[in-house]
């Protein structure tokens, strides 16, 4: 009897208090950790929607079906199977709840105006230090994508049915262009390629000092934004499963950092993403005139982290030119069709003289792998800034800034489909802890 008792005992104790001697079930029923996902560079306040001239976001890596007509997408799809938090321990589970958003490309929705919709999860680790959150993506999908397939005897693309894909267990037209982000095309040239998975998970890291869950604190906020609002490009992709040459035009994120060249088959590495937290009720805004109508107005803790961390100019890759070009194999245009064949042997040969060219004039020369390497070096430590605003009018607001910081306020400015090359300080501004609420001053 004794011993039943204290078993009853024991397992009332592990109900009700958890490790850090919390009730159990208080914590699930008050989760102080809230996760929001934004679609935009901008943490608020984010550039309207360019959905103008849609010819010239026509990637030049299209070489097959160049004069067709493009539309604008209508809807974004995004695919998330879940989140873990990643610090110098293993991954902390804590978001593990499947999530779908069908999102109109409209500036009033919130995921595209800054106000971010939520994940679900649950509280993570107090006080462990987290350098980075990984994003696990099932899948990305714009609609509006065509395919064509290549009549051999006119010579001439026809336009097929409409691609589709699956999202939320139905079928969707639209390209799933997430399943070409796995890699780059760097990866794609190494030996362990197959080893290699880049978007399940997203790696996406936190500003210098990371983030510290404190369960002490009413409500946290984690706020993960991909760059996706105005930064698009339609692509072409080859597909020769049927026997007859077909090809995919679609929508996807821009080539801006690491460019799409004609026929290739991976785009990863395009996908960029920041996380950053703030406790509720301990942030301020920074408002000022700095800067002219139309620059991103960028906001960086002084002492802490640094504005040459997010310039870049994104290098040209090794194979754009010259030597190092590595020649793409020719397609059959139509298996069953013999004068196909017949021009594809014709290709092929013409193929095979420049492969040895590129072995003798980059491979033997032992160059090629520096070169690739020395490019992704580049484009691989890109980030974004953690606090972005967009300057509308005549003065600009940053939100939600921590309190008790410095910052170093700066200004840039790029094109649709692009991110800011370069930055020019305005000025400094202090937050203090007293400043929790208030609209600071700032240049």
């Amino acid at each position: 009897m004794e011993k039943i008792l204290s078993l009853l005992l024991l397992c009332n104790f592990v109900i009700f208090v958890a490790c850090s001697d919390y009730p159990v079930f208080t914590e699930m029923a008050n989760s102080r950790l809230r996760v929001i996902i934004k679609g935009t560079f901008e943490s608020n306040n984010p550039r309207p929607w360019d959905l103008s001239n849609s010819s010239s976001l026509r990637d030049d890596s299209i070489d097959d079906l160049t004069t067709d007509s493009i539309e604008f997408p209508t809807q974004f799809m995004l695919d998330i199977a879940e989140m873990r938090l990643e610090g110098s321990g293993d991954a902390d589970k804590f978001a593990f709840y499947r999530e779908t958003y069908a999102i109109p490309l409209l500036d009033s929705e919130a995921f595209f105006d800054g106000t971010g919709v939520e994940f679900p999860c649950d509280d993570p680790y107090s006080h462990y230090q987290y350098t980075s959150v990984l994003v696990y993506i099932r899948k990305m999908i714009f609609d509006m994508a065509t395919q064509w397939a290549f009549n051999y005897s006119t010579l001439s693309w026809e336009q097929q049915d409409d691609p589709q894909t699956i999202f939320r267990e139905k079928k969707v037209t639209g390209v799933d262009f997430n399943q070409m982000q796995y890699l780059t095309y760097w990866d794609y040239l190494r030996t362990n390629y197959k080893d290699v998975l880049r978007i399940f998970p997203l790696r996406v890291y936190f500003p210098p000092g990371g983030f510290v869950f404190n369960r002490d604190y009413p409500e946290t906020v984690l706020e993960i934004r991909f760059v996706i609002k105005n930064f698009m490009k339609f692509y072409e992709f080859d597909d020769t499963s049927s026997g007859i040459y077909k090809v995919l035009h679609f929508w996807a994120l821009s080539d801006w950092l690491r460019d799409v060249r004609a026929d290739d088959i991976v785009m990863g590495g395009n996908l960029i993403a920041v996380a950053r937290s703030y406790v509720v009720g301990m942030t301020a805004t920074i408002s000022g005139s700095g800067g002219n109508v139309g620059d991103y107005i960028v906001a960086i803790e002084d002492g802490i982290d640094n504005i040459a961390n997010y310039i870049l100019t994104p290098p040209q890759r090794p194979d754009a030119t010259g030597a190092c070009y590595q020649p793409k194999p020719p397609i059959v245009l139509n298996m069953g069709d013999p004068y196909a064949l017949l021009d594809y042997y014709i290709q092929f040969e013409k193929y095979r003289f420049e492969l040895n060219s590129f072995i003798t004039g980059c491979l033997e020369a032992g160059i090629y792998d520096d070169k690739w390497d020395e490019y992704e070096q580049k484009v691989g430590n890109f980030k974004i800034p953690p606090l972005v605003t967009y300057k509308s009018d005549s003065n600009y607001s940053i939100t939600n800034a921590p309190v008790g910081k410095t910052y170093n306020i700066y200004r840039g400015t790029s094109p649709r489909g692009e991110l800011p090359t370069t930055y020019t300080y305005l000025g400094t501004v202090r937050v203090n802890e007293s400043d929790a609420g208030k609209t600071i001053s700032g240049p």
